[in-house]
């Protein structure tokens, strides 16, 4: 582990809101690039999940899941890509990814998030090791809920003024994760879009968000759904 003063990590800044580092074995034979975005304690960041959210991926479905997660052939959801680069412009946002993919796969859900042009941002995902027992057993598990509960309250704890939107789909457990998450930090969040089947699927919705005036949530089908203007 090592430390940078805030004064080091400015002078490092470098366009898009990040950090370029760079690793490599001690003979230097082998070397890798990585990038840390950094989140300042004011402005605007969305905080997205992937699967089902902006990725095709049958959430439902362990076997759909891995073979939407394996097979290589991703499939972005209509219209979510062009609407988050407008928000991207309008607020000056940064964004973040989150899923239950395993980190493993992050280079290939970086090549499909840059191919369709969705913003640039960090990844947050699980890891799979050998005490898993198999994918079949990982991708069906809830430790997603855990996982994506503690981010979530690093985001909101690590900074002080900062605005969240945060974006999901009601496939898994996205509406109870973001509703307990608005019970924390109300203050701090514009809104909260999850993605359903239809437009008019939102009985659920409004059990789980009863407490949350509906000015502050939404639902989408695809991109195209989601406002142009927040606020």
């Amino acid at each position: 582990q090592f430390r940078l003063s805030n004064d080091d990590v400015q002078h490092l800044r470098i366009p898009g809101g990040k950090v370029e580092y760079f690793v490599s074995t001690n003979d230097g034979n082998l070397r890798s690039k990585g990038e840390i975005f950094l989140c300042d304690d004011n402005g605007i960041s969305i905080i997205s999940d992937i699967d089902d959210t902006i990725k095709v991926t049958g959430v439902t479905s362990v076997r759909s899941v891995l073979r939407h997660t394996f097979s290589g052939e991703y499939e972005a959801i209509l219209g979510m890509s062009e609407r988050y680069r407008l928000y991207e412009k309008s607020y000056n946002a940064t964004f973040h990814y989150l899923t239950a993919s395993p980190d493993q796969l992050y280079p290939f859900l970086r090549d499909f998030l840059d191919y369709e042009q969705f913003p640039s941002g960090s990844y947050h995902m699980r890891h799979f090791t050998w005490f898993d027992m198999n994918f079949f057993e990982f991708f069906s598990s809830k430790s997603f809920i855990k996982q994506k509960t503690t981010i979530l309250h690093m985001f909101f704890q690590e900074t002080h003024s900062r605005k969240f939107i945060l974006l999901g789909d009601i496939f898994q457990k996205d509406p109870e994760i973001y509703a307990n998450i608005y019970r924390h930090y109300a203050n701090r969040i514009l809104k909260i879009f999850i993605r359903v089947a239809n437009l008019t699927a939102s009985n659920r919705l409004n059990h789980v968000f009863q407490q949350i005036p509906k000015s502050k949530w939404g639902t989408f089908v695809n991109g195209y759904d989601l406002p142009e203007k927040i606020f």
